[in-house]
Formats: C-alpha cells, structure tokens, sequence
C-alpha cells in the first residue's frame, strides 16, 4: 500500500431502494390505524406536529442505521416527502421538509421524534412485537 492509497476513500454504497422500501411500508403501516379510526385525521392542522415529529424520527432511525450524512439523510427524506405526502409534487415536499426541520426543534415535537425513531427500531428489528411497533403513532396523535 502506498503512502496516497492512504488518503483514499471508499464510497460506500447507500441502498436506496431498500431505504424507501422500508420508509414506505413502515408509513402505510403507521397510519393504517389513524385512517382507519379517523380518515380525516391528516388533514388536522395541529396533528401535523406530532404526525411529522414522528417520521422525522424514523427518519432519524434510518440516518444512524446506514450511517448516512446530512446530504443523503435530506435526499432520501424530500423524497419520502414527495411520495408520500404531496404525491410527487417537489415543491411541496420541500415545503414539507423546512416545516419538519423548523418544528424538530420543539419539545412536543421531540417527543414525537423519540416515539418514531424507537417505533421504527422495533419494526425494522422484526420479531413478533414489529408488528406493534407503528401503533405509536395512533396514540401520539390521539393525546
């Protein structure tokens, strides 16, 4: 090995389809129970804290399971967004992402953000209780 071979980095491959796949099922699964209780429930301006807080911590979840940078993490989330939550509309799920960054940074949203990440450790970690695991998000929007 020579003394550059030392400054080389590998760029290690980010499965993206695997990331959105999980992002996707893990959101159907979520918000399952609330339509079905409720079909109205999102569009309930001041559920929308809690709703957000929560993916932004499966979000969160997935950033320190792949080991991903800001870049990436922004990446595949605006496109989680887009699909969704503003059916493909960009400018709307960027719109989606300042809303859900501006309001991480409160505590009833912190909160929110700790019930998603750990909703989304216990279903990605599979097992028989996986299948519990999306049900907080009901309760954090039934407070």
């Amino acid at each position: 090995m020579g003394l550059f071979d030392l400054f080389k980095t590998k760029k290690v491959l980010i499965p993206y389809e695997e990331i959105h796949e999980a992002l996707d099922i893990f959101t159907k699964e979520s918000l399952a129970m609330p339509k079905m209780n409720n079909p109205f429930i999102l569009d309930d301006e001041s559920k929308h804290p809690a709703l957000f807080g929560y993916f932004m911590g499966a979000k969160n979840h997935i950033k320190k399971s792949y080991q991903l940078d800001e870049k990436d993490i922004s990446d595949i989330y605006i496109q989680y967004l887009s699909k969704n939550f503003t059916d493909n509309d960009m400018e709307k799920a960027a719109e989606l992402l300042k809303y859900s960054v501006d309001i991480s940074h409160t505590d009833d949203c912190s909160h929110c953000m700790f019930v998603g990440e750990h909703a989304m450790k216990k279903w990605s970690a599979g097992g028989p209780m996986a299948k519990y695991a999306p049900m907080g998000l009901i309760r954090l929007l039934n407070d």
